[in-house]
């Protein structure tokens, strides 16, 4: 099950980031002037997992977790699949992105709720992170193969190869997917089904429960806002144009690493130990090196601590995701677009970015947990 939503949410990933080193180019081709715009294609599928993580995590809760994902299973073939022939537009551009947004939520709310019922609760933090290692070995696939592909064949081409992975990911994950083992890894009693408000005031047992989805809404946004920033860097200059694709794709790879490697070290050292030593880690190579390495290692751990913290069971378990998921990714929706607005020059870019490492590093500081 970990293999085949692993391949799922890789395609996702994929095709989601396959637009980044593509925006320069596209802006000159539809003449666009506005320096928030073309962030925006990639943004706006962030956007779509406020409105529809709500729905998603209910859906969980009542039906199970393979239903959820096989919806958002289903937008994203349609949506990535029918995108090489949108390409000549701006607008049409955009709805592919649309369409293909509505069913992130449903994924990636489904996750861990998904990996708690094949594995143990105290030994879930890994299999959540294999998981969530496919979405950034995804961001970092199409970062840096799209500008080879490109100079390869055409951009029809190199789009409908990454459609076709969507489509063949989401048959594989309809055929073979299960919602859960015959024989469960832990006894576990009868779940009674909770109501949506039942449910949220269970999750805010926690006084964590807030400060979770606040790093992730920073490390998503940040995340997008570095994969079109260091592209740019490079768009004005065609012969470093691939470049800036090459970077932003070896820079998702170290945080595909991160969120492989880190509920290893965390199961023995405990989580607010090594998430406070990634952001460092991050921070630090940021400012040496220009390069946030391994910073989303801390998103697949927030999810997860989410998820397991005091008043969450698996009665409510996809609305403790739903609450994760959908302030994330209005920081996957919100900054990408801001930035260009409010930090129009390299330096105050570069130094905003920081500033948003630091803040993860603060909020990860006031964590009480092991």
């Amino acid at each position: 099950m970990v293999g085949i939503f692993w391949l799922l949410i890789f395609a996702y990933g994929a095709n989601w980031f396959a637009l980044s080193p593509m925006l320069g180019e596209f802006k000159t081709t539809f003449g666009i002037t506005n320096s928030w715009q073309t962030p925006l294609l990639i943004s706006l599928i962030g956007m779509f997992v406020i409105f529809f993580a709500w729905p998603a995590g209910s859906l969980t809760d009542k039906k199970g977790p393979k239903i959820s994902i096989t919806i958002g299973a289903l937008f994203m073939a349609f949506g990535f699949g029918i995108r090489p022939w949108l390409l000549n537009s701006f607008n049409s551009l955009l709805l592919s992105s649309v369409i293909a947004g509505i069913g992130l939520a449903w994924i990636l709310v489904a996750m861990a709720p998904q990996m708690l019922r094949w594995f143990p609760q105290k030994q879930a933090s890994l299999p959540v992170g294999i998981a969530a290692s496919g979405l950034f070995i995804g961001f970092g696939t199409g970062s840096l193969s799209m500008p080879i592909l490109v100079s390869m064949t055409t951009d029809f081409n190199s789009f409908l190869l990454f459609g076709l992975i969507a489509v063949i990911a989401c048959i594989i994950w309809i055929i073979f997917a299960k919602d859960s083992p015959k024989t469960p890894p832990e006894e576990r009693e009868k779940v009674k089904i909770m109501g949506f408000t039942d449910g949220m005031r269970n999750v805010f047992h926690s006084k964590n429960a807030l400060l979770y989805p606040i790093v992730g809404f920073f490390i998503v946004g940040i995340t997008l806002v570095i994969s079109h920033f260091i592209p740019t860097l490079y768009s004005a200059d065609a012969t470093l144009k691939k470049q800036g694709g090459y970077i932003a794709g070896f820079l998702l790879y170290g945080c595909a690493l991160g969120a492989f490697t880190a509920p290893f070290v965390a199961k023995k050292y405990g989580t607010r130990k090594i998430t406070l030593s990634v952001i460092v880690g991050a921070i630090l190579l940021w400012l040496v090196l220009f390069f946030g390495v391994c910073f989303q290692a801390s998103w697949p751990l927030a999810l997860y601590c989410q998820e397991t913290e005091e008043g969450v069971s698996e009665a409510n378990v996809g609305i403790a995701a739903s609450l994760y998921i959908s302030i994330s990714n209005i920081g996957a929706a919100v900054l990408p677009v801001v930035f260009p607005i409010l930090f129009p020059d390299n330096f105050t870019h570069f130094i905003a970015i920081t500033v948003g490492l630091l803040i993860c590093l603060l909020i990860w500081g006031v964590v009480k947990r092991k």
